[in-house]
């Protein structure tokens, strides 16, 4: 049997610049190919490059910097990335049947995102978008196993007391979907502060983004009362 071989497919979209591009990155050629085509059948995008080898795809990736990484996580794809680099936004595709280690390994790694493998081009679609804007997406049918795998990592923070009164007040409104703007004008501080806020949240509880404290908020059970 061949062993799995990491390969990527950059693809940009056909009314951008080349920047605006994402690149797809599997450990499966059946895997890769679907994946590309799912957007590739539509006039919206267009091929760039590709690339098989894991220093063929590091090499691309550093080149081409996509701000989007879509990761079909088999079983050595984490170790074959690292878009911290170029501030890249990984989303990472998951079985929701999967093996629970493989959900710890992803809640490690502080992806941008998590979308279910067998997401419809639609959601695909959406979750690009929506890590366009810097947001961040969980698919309906992976929260569950994303917050069991949470429970289960080892979490280097001790919990909310480590947070200020304010903290938490700003977090529980950022688990709500609020945004710096709307944050600012509900407490009349400039968005500024609340983004200072934000920063010192992510430093207590060592995550890297905003999804990360979105996810923190849920299992630790902070909501809007």
């Amino acid at each position: 049997m061949n062993r799995p071989e990491i390969g990527v497919v950059v693809i940009g979209e056909s009314s951008s610049s080349e920047r605006e591009t994402l690149a797809i990155i599997a450990d499966r050629r059946l895997s890769l190919a679907a994946l590309s085509a799912l957007l590739l059948h539509q006039a919206d995008y267009r091929f760039v490059a590709e690339a098989r080898g894991i220093g063929a795809v590091r090499e691309l990736l550093a080149s081409l910097k996509p701000p989007i990484l879509v990761l079909d996580c088999g079983s050595a794809s984490f170790s074959a990335v690292d878009p911290s680099a170029w501030n890249g936004r990984l989303l990472l595709l998951l079985d929701p049947d999967g093996d629970p280690a493989v959900f710890s390994q992803a809640v490690r790694a502080q992806p941008f995102g998590y979308l279910s493998r067998s997401a419809s081009r639609v959601t695909l679609k959406e979750a690009i978008r929506t890590l366009k804007r810097s947001e961040f997406y969980l698919d309906p049918p992976l929260s569950g196993q994303v917050m069991r795998a949470m429970r289960q990592a080892d979490n280097p923070t001790t919990g909310p007391a480590e947070l200020s009164e304010r903290e938490r007040v700003i977090l529980v409104r950022i688990a709500s979907g609020k945004s710096t703007k709307d944050i600012a004008r509900e407490y009349a501080i400039a968005p500024k502060t609340v983004a200072n806020h934000v920063t010192n949240m992510e430093k207590k509880l060592h995550v890297r983004h905003r999804g990360q404290l979105v996810l923190y908020a849920a299992q630790q059970g902070l909501t809007i009362i």
